[in-house]
């Protein structure tokens, strides 16, 4: 049973990847559906900076990872000094191998150097692929979030909330994700994600799908009404056969050539 859940602050991380899973879970008690859980946010340092310079203070500094259940680390351009920081690494380790785990963005090269992503799938922000590509066993490119055993990887920034409703459907319930997505007015859990696979066989299955639909709508409600227009007015041969009783052949020209007809002029 999660409880008590932790959020990993750190320098020059993304806001939206902390933000973005922490709002939607922060709403697990609020609304409701389990008054018993509780959020914090632990910094590697009492003032922190996101990338863009944005400063904000966490709930505690390095605290001691055991007293919590589920642990959430996102991403950033911060990650890439972590990666070689040895203290960093080895407080990340001390989180151990038997309980829930999550990343968001390049959060996942963070649990990767740590060693939490040794034969796992797992997937983060596309420009990182190549770098976590030796951490994990497999890259997963075309999904949004991925659970392999107890870590749970997401894609990039934006798919913190993904990741969020994700860990909702896991810990709480499938109606309990409904009822948050909802309120958050979010309708972008499980779209499928860009690139080619089956992604894009899925977007173009749907395009057809909506061609189809506008024929039938365009079908039910018959053809259009149009104001009826003038006759149009016949154009006269340019040289009839005066005297001769007979068509005389006429030069029209068609987009650009001439073309050579009979004419239906008489004379």
């Amino acid at each position: 049973m999660v409880q008590r859940i932790a959020f990993l602050a750190f320098p020059g991380l993304t806001l939206l990847d902390l933000v973005g899973a922490y709002d939607v879970l922060r709403r697990v008690p609020l609304m409701g559906i389990e008054q018993s859980v509780t959020h914090r946010i632990v910094g590697t340092k009492a003032s922190l900076e996101d990338e863009t310079g944005f400063a904000f203070h966490p709930d505690g500094i390095l605290e001691e990872l055991k007293a919590f259940d589920l642990l959430v680390v996102p991403g950033g351009l911060g990650t890439r000094r972590l990666m070689s920081d040895e203290r960093f690494l080895e407080y990340l380790r001390s989180w151990g191998k038997s309980r829930p785990l999550a990343s968001v963005c390049t959060g996942s090269l963070l649990l990767g150097r740590a060693g939490y992503l040794k034969n796992r799938r797992a997937t983060g922000h596309a420009g990182s692929f190549d770098l976590l590509a030796p951490m994990c066993k497999e890259v997963v490119r075309d999904e949004r979030v991925v659970e392999d055993g107890h870590v749970t990887t997401a894609g990039g920034v934006s798919s913190s909330i993904d990741l969020g409703l994700h860990l909702v459907t896991r810990y709480w319930g499938e109606e309990a994700r409904e009822r948050i997505a909802a309120v958050m007015e979010y309708r972008g859990y499980g779209a499928p994600a860009p690139g080619p696979g089956p992604a894009s066989r899925l977007r173009a299955s749907l395009r057809v799908a909506r061609r189809r639909a506008k024929r039938q709508r365009t079908h039910e409600r018959g053809p259009s009404r149009r104001t009826p227009s003038a006759p149009r007015r016949r154009r006269r041969c340019r040289r009839s056969a005066r005297g001769s009783g007979r068509p005389a052949s006429c030069a029209w020209p068609t987009r650009g050539r001439r073309v050579r007809r009979r004419c239906r002029s008489r004379a």
